[in-house]
């Protein structure tokens, strides 16, 4: 099923609410505004509070309901980071217009398979960094507001991501970092705190994360392949793309975008 009457104008002009598509597991599809706000996520960030406004899909994980997976969600943000955990009290209550009056359907969550925007993408600008997780979390930050904090017997150094040239640990992520500066600063020491506080351009402004959980820190360049996707489609797809971002073909969401790796800050399997 094609559902091609959504435009800009019909996001524009319908109040309140976040735009959404819904598919349930007999087949139907409910689009209307959302008046539920956030998705409250469970992870290894703790539990985060993520706008819907900045939700690009949500898709059950190793399930094909929500109800299967025991709540347990993938959620890919409107510029491609990805979220991973179980979804606390799901809830979604949406505005269907019909037969010119606007009828509020409480969604049955259990039956659930996929969420979807049906607006707009908020792709990446050039000079964000990407940060993954042992818990299977990738996320794009913004690099001039995520700091590390590392202090020796020289003093007390908080550098930019910005301003690495490589990050990570000497040995056990909790004692003594090494830090490479763009100037060729060499800084060795432990951070001042067991945990990283990574500032986000979409979705919850901020999220922490403990030293231990970390995997990798990229510094990428995004590359446009290709026109956007018809945001129309239903949400179907499963797969993810293999180097991150939004699911693929399908989905209706990052079927033709991609990333071109540029420089690796930090890796934990080095």
């Amino acid at each position: 099923m094609r559902i091609s009457w959504l435009g800009a104008a019909w996001v524009a002009g319908c109040g309140d609410g976040t735009p959404l598509g819904v598919t349930l597991a007999d087949g139907q599809v409910v689009v209307g505004l959302a008046t539920t706000e956030v998705l409250r996520l469970d992870g290894v960030f703790g539990e985060v509070a993520i706008p819907f406004a900045s939700v690009g899909v949500v898709l059950p994980v190793e399930a094909a309901t929500l109800g299967a997976s025991d709540g347990q969600v993938t959620v890919w943000l409107r510029n491609g980071s990805e979220l991973r955990g179980r979804w606390l009290d799901p809830a979604l209550v949406l505005g269907v217009e019909a037969g010119g009056e606007t009828i509020p359907v409480e969604l049955p969550m259990a039956t659930l398979t996929a969420v979807q925007l049906r607006g707009t993408e908020e792709w990446p600008d050039a000079g964000l960094y990407r940060v993954r997780t042992s818990h299977g979390d990738d996320l794009l930050v913004d690099p001039q507001q995520t700091q590390l904090v590392l202090h020796n017997e020289l003093g007390t150094f908080s550098p930019y991501l910005s301003e690495c040239a490589s990050v990570g640990p000497v040995g056990d992520p909790t004692g003594d970092w090494r830090v490479v500066l763009r100037t060729g600063t060499t800084l060795v020491g432990p951070l001042e705190q067991e945990t990283i506080t990574l500032r986000l351009p979409v979705g919850p402004e901020s999220l922490t994360i403990g030293l231990a959980d970390l995997v990798s820190i990229d510094q990428q360049v995004w590359q446009n392949r290709g026109p956007t996707p018809d945001l129309a489609e239903p949400p179907v797809a499963r797969s993810a793309s293999p180097a991150g971002g939004l699911p693929m073909q399908g989905s209706g969401l990052g079927s033709s975008q991609g990333w071109f790796e540029n420089t690796r800050l930090y890796d934990s399997k080095r």
